[in-house]
């Protein structure tokens, strides 16, 4: 039965592990966004400051196979206007 898996696309680093299902990962996806914005706030960074790209792995009799990409945007909640005032 296969299980997946979180991989950070740039590292390599596996995040998460044993997952039931997609929906599981999605799950995980969703707890490590909260834990990075939380840390986030708490060092008191601002907008955009970390970009992650995240793989959704498949893995089956040991063998991965990536089935999803994410993006995570953290520090995106600050309000800050990109465009000068005229």
């Amino acid at each position: 039965m296969p299980s997946y898996q979180l991989r950070d696309t740039t590292t390599r680093q596996l995040l998460a592990r044993d997952l039931a299902d997609y929906a599981a990962a999605e799950a995980a996806l969703d707890r490590l966004d909260d834990e990075l914005e939380h840390g986030l706030a708490a060092n008191g960074e601002g907008a955009g400051r970390i970009r992650l790209r995240l793989d959704i792995e498949k893995v089956t009799d040991g063998t991965a196979e990536a089935v999803g990409h994410h993006v995570l945007l953290l520090g995106v909640d600050d309000h800050t206007d990109p465009l000068p005032t005229l």
